[in-house]
Parts: C-alpha cells; structure tokens; sequence
C-alpha cells in the first residue's frame, strides 16, 4: 500500500468511525480463511461491518473519534467489528467466539463508554432491536384487541337484555 493510500483509507475509515455508534476489537490469530470468510458473512447479515487492518493505521484512524480509548488493544492481529446496533453486532461475535475459540473478543466501546468483554457478553444477551419492536407491535395491538373484544361482549350483552325486556 503506497502512502497516499494508507493516508486515504485513515481518512476514509476516520470518517465512518466519526459516524458509528458501537466497536469492537478481537484477536484473530488462528482463524482459516474459510472461517473468517464465514465471519464476514455473518457480520454483514446482522448489517454490520467487518475489518482486519494495519494497527498503526487503525489507530490513526481512531484519533478524534469516541473510540480512541480502545487505543491500547490494537497489539496482535486484531479485527473490527462495528455498527449502529451493539446487541446484534455482538450477538453474532459472541457467538461466534463460542464456536471458534480462535476467535478472542479484547474489548469494545459504545459512544465514549469502554466495554469490557463480559459488558459486550451481557449486550449479546439482550433481545435485538426488531424483537423488541415485534414485542412492543404485539403489546400495543393485544391492547387493542381486548378493547375491541370487551366492547363487543358489552354490546352483545345489552342488545339481549333490551330484547328480553321488549319481549315480556
């Protein structure tokens, strides 16, 4: 990579960073490359993003961001995860580490908040934002439901009692 284009990708990837809510810092060392293959897939069906750069390049990349506090965990062969949402992007991390313990979560940071693996663990296990969106669609709607059923039971209710009146 010549420097204009190192100067380039910092720049470019400063920006998104400027931009993104939530990242994530993990050692990648043993990894196939059908299994980081295999990552990326998944990273970009949960609409999240997936990076292994440089680390001298990462860090100059993070300068001026929220996540400059991740500063120090960028030793080894390290990759990226980040996204708006937190709880998917971990999820899938999370769950992945399980599977393939070549895969070692270092840290994250959500806005200027430094996350410590068993934070992003606990992230992992909250429901995803569209399940918290479904549950609050069928909370809202079940309301609903029950209103329009307890009026109907009241209606049907009070036509019997008048028709039983008028008939005697």
């Amino acid at each position: 990579m010549q420097r204009s284009e190192k100067h380039e990708f910092v720049k470019d990837f400063n920006g998104v960073l400027k931009n993104t809510e939530f990242l994530m810092v993990a050692h990648y060392k043993g990894l196939t490359v059908s299994e980081i293959s295999d990552l990326r897939i998944q990273i970009k069906a949960s609409n999240s993003n997936f990076k292994v750069s440089k680390n001298t390049l990462t860090r100059r990349a993070i300068k001026d961001t929220n996540f400059e506090v991740l500063e120090k965990l960028f030793v080894g062969p390290t990759s990226l995860a980040y996204s708006d949402d937190p709880v998917t992007t971990s999820k899938v991390m999370v769950d992945f580490a399980k599977d393939n313990e070549n895969l070692k979560i270092l840290g994250g940071a959500m806005g200027d908040k430094e996350l410590s693996v068993d934070e992003i663990k606990k992230l992992a296990s909250l429901p995803s934002m569209d399940s918290l969106r479904a549950q609050l669609l069928g909370l809202l709607t079940s309301v609903q439901r029950n209103t329009v059923l307890a009026l109907q039971g009241n209606q049907s209710g009070i036509v019997r009692l008048l028709n039983s009146n008028f008939k005697s």
